[in-house]
């Protein structure tokens, strides 16, 4: 009887579909990654919180909005470190790439010689731990205060969407805006959509991170925003309200710290429902006082990715000679170089050493065996095995006597533990008879299991 053979044709085929389906689906994946847009917190566009993106995660709106109520704004990508005077301004606003802690100790001079800093936290900031702040794992709603207080919360007026409170000394007066420009805006909150335009946020509360000091507050702290836990919250360290924007002395000049990039971005600061806008120009205008006035407001946009940044042979010159382990570095590299130049000159040429081709220690103990094997010695290569073993479990050994009379000695200590009598017996007895191929193979394993159970019983 003869079996049909299986059609292959259709196999191929059906192998030729499941094949180009799979290949469909992966190209649709591709497609669908390639096309979607970046989203963070339910935002598309660039998610860096630069001047130059006008995308809802950017901060144009806020450079637009400084730079016409008067500040000199403008952006630096001329490289990592921003020169400041006293009467500048440095915005950094959650740098996407991180700030090295040379640049942060030059910010910071700065600002003790009298300039402002107005930094938005980046969680790998060495700056967090010289200004001695700390942001938490959990958010809260976003709680108004009242202009240079740190208690006493508020809810925003209509008014206060255009009209901004003024510090002592500061240059820009925001309440000279007339009522028809108050009235107009609001006016546009009031047709805004319900949901504020934020689908983050679609119940209308504003939730920002928080931020606490790691030390004592410093004295004159104003509080700009608080952000109190929710019911829900599982911030059980937290019982009350924590700061998510804050301004401080230090040395000649001051410094605000916001825990939150939402503060400052474009979707969020253009529904004036939420009064963020009026925050904004608050803290601009707390690090504004002082004399002389700080009118310049200078953006850090270098550390956003814009600008020529060094390659790598630039940053490894930069590293070796302005950092301390890098001049330890540059150092040991000059005694190494020092050391191979003294070593490497020599008198007279080297000589090859002389190679004499040599049996590998394995073929070495096959040719042994085999020939063992033939001649059938038995004997001789059970005393071999002995005297191993004899060797691993007495490194020192015993002085006195023969060979086989040190032999002797260590199967006598041996066979004291009645355990270990059958295996010695069997030791003995390949010793004195020669035996046979199974035999043998059971003297190697007796002698395996005596060495196994004297090196346990030296332990």
């Amino acid at each position: 009887m003869t079996i049909p053979a299986p059609n292959d044709d259709a196999g191929r085929k059906r192998r030729r579909w499941r094949a180009a389906g799979l290949a469909g689906v992966l190209v649709l994946i591709v497609l669908a990654a390639l096309l979607t847009p970046d989203m963070i917190g339910g935002r598309s566009g660039d998610q860096r919180l630069t001047t130059f993106s006008t995308d809802a995660p950017g901060a144009r709106l806020f450079y637009e909005l400084a730079h016409r109520l008067g500040w000199k704004a403008e952006r630096w990508i001329g490289g990592p470190a921003i020169p400041a005077d006293q009467r500048t301004i440095v915005a950094i606003l959650d740098p996407a790439q991180p700030i090295g802690a040379v640049e942060a100790h030059t910010v910071l001079e700065q600002v003790r010689a009298g300039s402002a800093l107005m930094y938005v936290m980046s969680s790998s900031s060495p700056l967090n731990d010289s200004l001695h702040v700390k942001r938490r794992s959990f958010g809260g709603a976003y709680q108004p205060t009242a202009a240079g207080t740190a208690d006493a919360p508020r809810q925003p007026s209509a008014s206060d969407t255009a009209r901004a409170r003024r510090f002592p000394s500061a240059t820009r007066d925001t309440s000279t805006i007339d009522d028809d420009e108050a009235e107009a805006s609001a006016v546009e909150c009031a047709h805004l959509p319900p949901n504020g335009g934020l689908p983050m946020w679609s119940d209308q509360v504003v939730r920002l991170w928080r931020f606490q000091f790691t030390q004592p507050r410093p004295a004159g702290t104003v509080i700009f925003a608080r952000s109190a836990p929710e019911a829900e919250s599982r911030d059980t360290a937290a019982g009350r309200s924590a700061p998510a924007a804050a301004g401080f002395p230090l040395g000649a000049g001051r410094v605000v710290v916001i825990s939150d990039p939402d503060l400052l971005r474009n979707d969020v600061l253009r529904v004036c429902r939420s009064g963020l806008d009026v925050v904004s120009i608050r803290m601009l205008e707390y690090l504004t006082a002082g004399e002389p006035h700080r009118d310049r407001l200078v953006f850090d946009e270098y550390h956003q990715g814009f600008g020529t940044h060094p390659g790598t042979v630039r940053a490894i010159a930069v590293y070796l000679s302005r950092v301390p382990s890098g001049h330890l570095l540059l150092q040991a590299m000059a005694a190494g170089l020092i050391l191979l130049f003294a070593l490497g000159p020599r008198t007279l040429p080297p000589r090859d050493v002389e190679r004499v081709e040599r049996r590998s220690p394995l073929e070495h103990v096959g040719a042994l065996a085999q020939a063992y094997s033939r001649v059938a010695a038995t004997r001789t290569a059970t005393m071999r095995l002995l005297r191993g073993v004899r060797r691993r479990v007495e490194p020192n050994g015993r002085d006195g006597g023969t060979a086989e009379e040190r032999d002797a000695r260590f199967l006598d200590d041996a066979a004291r533990a009645p355990a270990r009598a059958a295996d010695v017996a069997l030791v003995r007895h390949a010793l004195e008879t020669p035996v046979g191929e199974r035999e043998f193979e059971e003297v190697g394993a007796a002698l395996a299991r005596l060495e196994e159970s004297l090196l346990a019983e030296r332990r």
